[in-house]
């Protein structure tokens, strides 16, 4: 009995491995939100909007995709378990891998909030 609990282990160990290392090649993910108004939010003007799709591959190499199709590749400064970080010309950026909260930190001082799904 025992000896077949530890195979049964040993075989969901290796399917979880495998399903890791399949997905590791590149992640792909869809980010949507918003800019953070600062101060006292004026209710005429529409907060801006931001839509993007993220590429990440397990050589730590990432790519954003904008709205207007233009394509920015960000050096990735720190990834763990838990963050990761990465600089842009215009931005810096913070992603939490078990939330799948993004944060832009613009050169102008502006701060984004968006979610991001696996797509």
């Amino acid at each position: 009995m025992k000896q077949v609990a530890r195979l049964t282990a040993g075989g969901l160990i290796l399917l979880i491995a495998m399903i890791g290392f399949g997905n590791a090649a590149e992640n792909q993910f869809s980010c949507k939100g918003q800019v953070i108004q600062q101060g006292t939010p004026d209710p005429t003007v529409p907060p801006k909007t931001i839509d993007l799709n993220v590429s990440l591959t397990d050589k730590n190499e990432m790519s954003i995709k904008i709205a207007d199709d233009k394509t920015l590749v960000p050096r990735i400064t720190s990834n763990n378990k838990i963050q990761l970080k990465f600089v842009a010309e215009d931005f810096v950026g913070e992603y939490f891998h078990y939330t799948g909260d993004l944060f832009l930190i613009y050169n102008s001082g502006q701060l984004a909030r968006l979610n991001c799904s696996h797509s």
